[in-house]
């Protein structure tokens, strides 16, 4: 499975919200045009989304302020993308219903895996130099 960026989930919630182009979500968050248009290619790319160009203008009002414009890229979940945006929920639901207490062990545990990462990864360093030499 493919890991998305905190950007992907964000547009890919976004999408599932109806907020389906890009003036929309770029409306919605703090994300950039470019970013919400680099996002969809690589959404589209791994099948999670499709997007389509309609053509014409589309009239919107935007900071108070009546717009007219080329009608923005449009898309829409897929059912991968659907059931990816599913996935990534139930993955932050199980930390999200651990006690203050049960999050500190957690951290802790990770950090401690971490750290017997770290010295493996040393380890496996200097056997690789003695090799070299």
């Amino acid at each position: 499975m493919t890991s998305l960026r905190e950007k992907d989930r964000i547009i890919l919630t976004c999408i599932a919200n109806g907020k389906d182009d890009v003036q929309k979500i770029t409306a919605a968050t703090t994300l950039e045009n470019h970013h919400v248009t680099y996002a969809f290619k690589k959404l589209e790319k791994h099948g999670l989304i499709q997007v389509e160009k309609p053509d014409g203008m589309v009239k919107r009002e935007i900071n108070g302020q009546k717009r007219v414009f080329q009608h923005p890229k449009q898309s829409e979940l897929t059912d991968k993308g659907q059931q990816r945006l599913e996935h990534e929920e139930k993955d932050l639901d199980q930390y999200e219903n651990l006690t203050h207490r049960e999050l500190v062990e957690k951290v802790h545990q990770l950090e401690e895996k971490v750290e017997r990462i770290d010295r493996k990864i040393d380890t496996l360093r200097e056997q690789i130099l003695e090799r070299i030499e």
